[in-house]
């Protein structure tokens, strides 16, 4: 093993060259995994993200063996903690009807390992709904320009609601305790990967679970509220708005608990 991060583009170092054709380009899903000592939790979640979304969005088939081969590849340059980004995209770039010679290109980028923000946090509701909201695609201006606009009204995050609906935060997933089971938010948002891990463990180990529509005022009164994706299983959320919401430490113990017990893939 080495200990370098670096960019990989089809199993090879990125050339300047391809860098550059990319820094604009935003017709392009992705999938952001955390390893530690070279494992990844949740990893098959993240393959089938990739190859949904590559049928999805140009219609071709995207290879399991083509995606594990170049990760094993670019992880052995790196350090056995980090960051992973697969990003997909095709040879058509944008702004152009499909042709039927177009490849699927694969990036892989490795970097800094990191586990979310610590404490708990605030969110400001918006009325918005994510475009392909089932797809983690790159180009997103909104989610970034909501949570600056929620950090200028002096909130941590953005929270996405739509019809009187929650739905999701910028780059989030939220989970909630009724004091029975874990309740998920319906509606149109990203199946992300670590709501996935939450969902099959809470399975394996018995804990009811529910997707329900919810609004604002309904997700308040449970009996706690956590935001989670591929850094960390949970982070409490304290406030909705003005709303200052429970706080609830058994609730963050076990999405926690659940993580911590979900399967590792090694990618050596």
């Amino acid at each position: 093993m080495k200990d370098k991060f670096s960019t990989f583009i089809n199993g090879n170092v990125a050339k300047i060259e391809e860098l550059e054709n990319l820094a604009f380009a935003g017709h392009a899903h992705f999938t952001a995994m955390q390893m530690r000592e070279y494992g990844v939790k949740g990893f098959e979640f993240h393959i089938a993200r990739l190859r949904q979304a590559s049928q999805k969005i140009f219609s071709m088939e995207l290879k399991e063996t083509d995606v594990v081969e170049q990760l094993q590849a670019a992880v052995k340059e790196a350090p056995k903690d980090g960051s992973i980004l697969i990003t997909v995209f095709s040879s058509d770039g944008e702004f152009t009807q499909k042709s039927k010679d177009a490849d699927l290109n694969i990036m892989i980028k490795t970097s800094a390992a990191y586990d979310g923000p610590a404490g708990t946090m605030s969110l400001k509701s918006y009325d918005y709904q994510r475009p392909l909201a089932d797809i983690k695609h790159v180009g997103e201006i909104a989610k970034t320009y909501f949570l600056r606009e929620a950090n200028k009204a002096g909130f941590d995050d953005a929270l996405f609601v739509h019809d009187n609906r929650v739905l999701e935060g910028s780059i989030w997933n939220l989970v909630g305790w009724d004091g029975e089971g874990l309740v998920w938010p319906k509606g149109a948002k990203l199946h992300g990967t670590m709501m996935q891990t939450i969902e099959a463990m809470a399975h394996q180990t018995g804990i009811k679970q529910r997707s329900v529509d919810i609004s604002i005022s309904e997700i308040a009164q449970l009996e706690g509220l956590a935001l989670l994706n591929s850094w960390t299983p949970c982070v409490p959320i304290a406030a909705l708005g003005g709303i200052q919401l429970n706080l609830n430490q058994d609730f963050y113990t076990l999405l926690r608990t659940l993580h911590d017990k979900a399967p590792v893939t090694s990618l050596v």
